[in-house]
């Protein structure tokens, strides 16, 4: 069967005459390039798709030369060797030629072709208009003699007739469109109708593959039949399927072991260790099928090189590399069962030369196409694959000519069957070996080493470019391989070195272990120096060595652990002599694992204790300095366990770690380190977002509270005056520690900046301190001692709470070469916890303000006492309390405020410089209560020093238990006695404590004897008005009575008349200094309008002139409208515009206030007496009972 497929025939015959005219040649020319045909849609009787042909070749021959051959042959053909399709061209202008002679031609014609199994025929009319007929008359004649034409020989209602228009626009495709459709249609017809023959003769063969005198080699020659007739329509998919079809019934006889139509496994010729693998002609392979005498060896080859061809025509050129890779290796394991029949090394060249030839063979096939990146990459991979195939037989003829060692990696290419036997057998292969460069090679070792780096950097080029880096970086390392045998030890050395960082994020740990066993190697035989890079080599190649214990160096366990031994001897030595820290990250051999997640307290110093267990994966013991767990808390703080340690021994080493960091809380493990001298060991433990999302969770560490240890608070300060600088009050205590130094830094997430340098250091016995722009350091602290200092900070009045983040660096007198560092997190208020309003009343000369204080937040507020204080009594204000507070401390609540009244007195114009000072001694009542708590819990330890130890577990249970329901209140706010519920003490030592503290909490106590207060000072100006107005409504007893009577005795009834003097009294008393001056202001009067209640008659609105001190008095008439107790009439006083002045372009109205002197007057109206009568209908009487 011949490579190229056959393309479909078909026949073209036409009047003789016609053929030898010029008229004929422009018809074929013009019907020859409409080819090849394009978009064939073949829907199959046998398929369920339809299969769309994108082009196909078709080749137009003359019938004449092409004549039916009488003796069919009996070997089965390609179904496109004979036509598919008949083609009768002529021309008739008229009916009456037609009958004359075109139809005695087109019969005979027909009569020929018609007889032809699985071929089709059509008849093409060709029409040339002619200039002297006219359109409609031409018209006509086309019409009736392609009607006469269809009529004679459409007899089977398929309709095989078509018309072409000859005119000068015969290239456009329009023109030839019907004509094209019907060859497309003929085509198909015919092919399907013979395909189907065809296959119905292959399902017959194949059926009777069980009965005798069935023949594979016949069967599979008439099923190729079906393939190649698939080829040559284009059907390239189809076809392939034919050929694994038979490539699956290959195998199943195969399993049948029934091979008689075949010869035997392989008859090498000549050539067939050199020749193309690929190339169908280099062998009669047809004939040798028929004749059954085909090798298995042939066979298979040919049945390969047709699969390769039609996946070529696919663009699968991926596959054709891959199915040789597959084809090479398992055929190449059935030949060595008959290796000893073979040339010596036949196997190896055939293999070499066929992976080569069909590298070189896809190359040429890829050449015309364009594939896309991700395609290219793979195709590449895929050659790389063969050539790499082609580098392994490179590996055998080395090892066997003795220009390569015999040990890794050149052996892993070693086949099993290899023996030391091939060897002698190396001179023979140079002279049968068909490719003159092997055989060169085997017998010149430079031309050899020339050769197998020249394969295996053309395996590597292919690998790179397909972005296989590890099958690439493995075949560097077998060049370095080469490079140690040849004796290049410094180019093998950089290699070695190099390749290492490549495997292992990929796990070739045996590789990796082998590479680096190589490099140390070659290190020592260089004589270099052990170094740092030495130093990464050794700790490479401990790496790889536990992954796979070292099972590729080919050694006993016995030299194992003393190669190992020797070069961790050789680490520590070298580790010694590094000049700067060199970090390791994640070495397998070692780990870490926590034992206890709740660390202990040191008890007897700051800090806390962690169980840890360090794995030693080696086989010999490790000599190390330190271990140190790190620890990540909140907000980025970090803290760290560390412990000095001789020595980890194989397997598992318990240690316990000290931190002397006393930050309570819980922690995840963030690092572990473990050091040789400047060598560090580095594991990161944190876990990533996306990591925990994923179920990987992090490992807590819990350390808890020290309340022996030194500690930091914060609070505000006890006395607060707005108008000052803010300040912090930075509490430290020094719990166990005698303490040396203690350096603070403050820091706030929220930009408040702190000032160090004017911090204050107060109460007693205040230590030395150093201060700087970025902390504060208190020297010399006692055991015990408490020291407070004052920091200033920026403003922070727009956050109700400000939270600060606290670092000290300390060191105690009994360990001054540790430096402990405690992160602290504590939240302080900055907003005041109380609101104040102010009110102030003018009353004459006496100004009385009232202070109302309200919590701003839900917890109550205990206030002892409040003064409001004159800052110099030489101003001459004088200020007393209006309220003798009954209670001793006054508790605001959200719900009921507190309210405070002083009474003011002052000089006239009397300027106050300074404002007056609201001075308020508060504390919460959480503050109270806690101190209390305190109190009674010290109390209850003094009495039983044993529970030193649970001060702070008992003071926090009572807390919790107060936080918990809040029924305690009310009873305490009134008697002062502390009843905490829900606490029922355990018959233990803590419950004892608890039942104590309770008991003492009962006993009553003023809550002014225990605790600390705190004061806030408020600055609060003097108010200052122009015109202070009394006015007053006083009823009189008749309309002539001027003076006020001492008592009135004539009742008032409703609609009577009513007497009443109105008088304003003006005092300039709080006047402003700078209008002292002035004698008089225009005042206006304006009685209110009460229509509901009272008539006004006289003058209820009116202007005069107001003097200190004086009076201006007005009568006026009242009637009452109603009878009852009845409220006057409020009068309003208002002063008027300055004349004259103006300020800001505005005129300038005295501040004036009025004071309504009968305000609280009710007057008592009686209803009006006399007589009334009233006539009432009775109604009708009712006669009818």
């Amino acid at each position: 069967m011949a490579s190229n497929a056959q393309r479909v025939v078909v026949t073209y015959a036409a009047p003789l005459v016609f053929l030898s005219t010029d008229h004929w040649k422009q018809i074929y020319a013009s019907l020859a390039s409409q080819l090849p045909l394009r978009n064939l849609h073949w829907k199959a009787t046998t398929r369920p798709t339809i299969r769309t042909i994108q082009e196909l070749d078709v080749k137009l021959v003359s019938l004449e030369t092409l004549r039916e051959d009488q003796t069919a042959s009996q070997i089965p053909q390609s179904i496109l060797e004979k036509p598919l399709l008949n083609i009768y061209v002529f021309i008739c202008e008229d009916s009456e030629a037609y009958k004359a002679t075109t139809r005695k031609q087109i019969k005979d014609w027909h009569a020929t072709v018609s007889q032809r199994k699985n071929q089709e025929w059509l008849l093409v009319h060709v029409v040339r208009p002619d200039q002297s007929v006219a359109q409609g008359r031409l018209f006509q004649m086309k019409t009736s003699v392609l009607d006469k034409v269809k009529a004679d020989f459409n007899t089977d209602k398929k309709d095989r007739c078509v018309q072409l228009v000859w005119s000068a626009d015969k290239d456009n495709p329009a023109v030839w469109a019907d004509l094209i459709t019907k060859i497309k249609d003929g085509i198909l017809s015919a092919f399907d109708t013979a395909l189907t023959q065809r296959e119905e003769e292959v399902r017959r063969s194949e059926g009777q593959r069980q009965m005798p005198g069935w023949n594979f080699c016949t069967f599979f020659i008439l099923k190729e039949s079906l393939a190649s007739s698939l080829e040559g329509m284009n059907l390239y998919e189809d076809a392939l399927q034919q050929y694994y079809e038979l490539e699956a019934t290959f195998f199943q006889v195969l399993r049948e072991k029934n091979l008689s139509w075949f010869g035997p496994l392989i008859t090498p010729s000549s050539s067939d260790d050199y020749a193309p693998l690929l190339a169908v002609t280099k062998k009669p392979y047809r004939d040798l099928i028929l004749a059954n005498t085909i090798s298995v060896f042939d066979f298979r080859v040919y049945l390969l090189a047709r699969q390769c061809a039609l996946l070529s025509k696919l663009g699968e050129l991926e596959e054709v590399c891959q199915k040789t890779v597959a084809f090479l290796t398992t055929f190449a394991r059935t030949l060595r069962d008959v290796e000893d029949t073979l040339p010596p090394f036949f196997i190896e060249s055939w293999i070499y030369s066929s992976a080569l030839s069909v590298v070189d063979q896809c190359d040429e096939w890829a050449r015309p196409l364009e594939m896309p990146k991700n395609e290219l990459a793979s195709f590449n991979a895929a050659k790389g694959e063969l050539v790499e195939l082609a580098r392994q037989q490179l590996d055998v003829f080395g090892i066997a000519a003795h220009h390569l060692p015999n040990q890794p990696p050149f052996s892993l290419s070693l086949p099993t069957s290899y023996s030391i036997s091939k060897e002698s057998q190396v001179e023979e292969a140079s002279k049968t070996i068909s490719k003159a460069e092997l055989a060169t090679a085997l017998k010149d070792k430079d031309t050899f080493y020339e050769l197998y780096v020249s394969v295996t950097n053309r395996a590597i080029e292919l690998y790179v470019s397909a972005g296989r880096r590890k099958f690439a970086l493995k075949l560097h390392g077998s060049l370095a391989a080469l490079d140690v045998h040849r004796g290049r030890l410094s180019n093998a050395l950089q290699t070695f070195t190099s390749l290492p960082a490549h495997y292992s994020p990929h796990g070739w740990t045996s590789l990796e272990a082998f590479m680096l066993n190589r490099a140390l190697d070659i290190h020592a035989a260089a004589e270099k120096p052990k170094d740092r890079e030495w130093i990464h080599i050794l700790l490479h190649f401990l790496r790889a060595y536990v992954d796979d214990m070292g099972k590729d160096l080919l050694l006993s366990n016995e030299d194992s652990e003393a190669y190992v031994a020797k070069l961790v001897q050789a680490l520590k030595d070298a580790a010694h002599e590094l000049d700067s820290d060199t970090p390791y990250p994640d070495h397998t051999a070692l780990s870490m694992s926590i034992v206890d997640h709740d660390a202990k307290l040191a008890e007897t110093r700051d800090g806390s204790l962690l169980k840890v267990i360090i794995y030693n994966r080696l086989p010999c013991e490790l000599p190390v300095d330190e271990v140190e767990v790190q620890l990540a808390g909140r907000e980025n703080s970090r803290i760290s366990f560390t412990e000095k340690v001789s020595q980890l021994v194989p397997g598992k080493n318990e240690f316990t770690l000290f931190c002397p960091s006393s930050s309570a809380g819980t922690y995840t493990l963030f690092s572990t380190e473990i050091s040789l001298a400047r060598l560090h060991f580095q594991w990161k433990h944190a876990k990533t977002t996306k990591q925990i999302r994923a179920g990987s969770v992090p490992t807590l560490v819990r350390i808890p509270r020290d309340t022996k240890a030194l500690d930091v608070r914060l609070k505000q300060p006890s006395r607060i005056e707005l108008g000052t600088p803010s300040r912090v009050m930075v509490v430290l205590w020094t719990g166990r520690n005698d303490v040396a130094t203690a350096r603070v830094q403050l820091s706030a997430p929220s930009g408040i900046q702190f000032r160090y340098q004017e911090a204050e250091v107060t109460g007693e016995d205040a230590p030395p301190i150093r201060k700087d722009d970025e902390s504060i350091t208190f020297l010399d602290l006692k055991q015990g001692q408490t020291v407070v200092a004052a920091v200033p900070h920026s403003d922070a009045s727009s956050y109700h709470f400000m939270r600060v983040n606290i670092t000290v660096d300390y060191v105690t007198t009994s360990e001054p070469d540790v430096t402990r560092n405690l992160r602290l997190s504590r939240v302080v208020a900055t907003a005041l916890p109380v609101a104040i309003n102010v009110e102030d009343f003018f009353r004459g000369t006496r100004l009385f303000t009232r202070f109302t204080l309200s919590t701003t937040t839900h917890q109550h507020v205990r206030v002892r006492s409040t003064h409001l204080l004159s800052p110099n009594e030489a101003d001459g204000v004088k200020v007393t309390s209006c309220l003798a507070q009954k209670p001793s401390v006054v508790t605001i609540t959200p719900a009921q405020p507190g309210r405070f009244l002083f009474q003011m007195d002052a000089n006239r114009g009397q300027a106050v410089r300074d404002p007056l000072k609201l001075q308020i001694s508060y504390r919460m009542l959480r503050e109270e209560v806690e101190s209390l708590i305190e109190l009674a819990v010290g109390e209850a330890v003094s009495e039983t020093p044993a529970l030193e130890r649970l001060r702070q577990d008992m003071v926090d249970i009572l807390v919790k238990a107060l936080e918990t329901d809040a029924s305690w209140v009310e009873l305490y706010g009134v008697t002062g006695e502390l009843v905490v519920p829900g606490v029922k003490p355990d018959e233990d030592e803590l419950g004892a404590g608890l039942r104590r503290a309770m008991e003492i909490l009962n006993t009553r106590r003023s809550p002014a004897s225990y605790g600390e207060w705190r004061e806030i000072v408020i600055p609060v100006d003097v108010p200052q008005m122009h015109i202070l107005a009394a006015a007053r409504l006083e009823i009189l007893e008749n309309p002539f009575s001027h003076a006020k009577s001492q008592k009135r005795t004539r009742p008032l009834y409703a609609g009577q008349p009513i007497s009443a003097l109105l008088t304003v009294t003006t005092s300039f008393h709080w006047t402003p200094p700078e209008d002292t001056q002035v004698e008089s202001y225009a005042m206006r009067y304006d009685i209110e309008d009460l229509t509901q209640d009272w008539l006004v008659s006289g003058r209820k609105r009116g202007d005069f002139v107001a003097k200190d001190g004086e009076t201006f008095s007005v009568p006026i008439t009242l009637i009452a409208l109603h009878h009852g107790e009845l409220a006057l009439p409020k009068v309003g006083v208002t002063a008027l515009p300055i004349p004259g002045e103006h300020r800001m372009r505005s005129t300038v109205i005295p501040g004036c206030e009025t004071h309504q002197v009968h305000g609280a007057e009710k007057v008592l109206v009686l209803p009006r007496g006399g007589r009334s009568t009233f006539v009432v209908n009775m109604g009708v009487a009712n006669t009818s009972m």
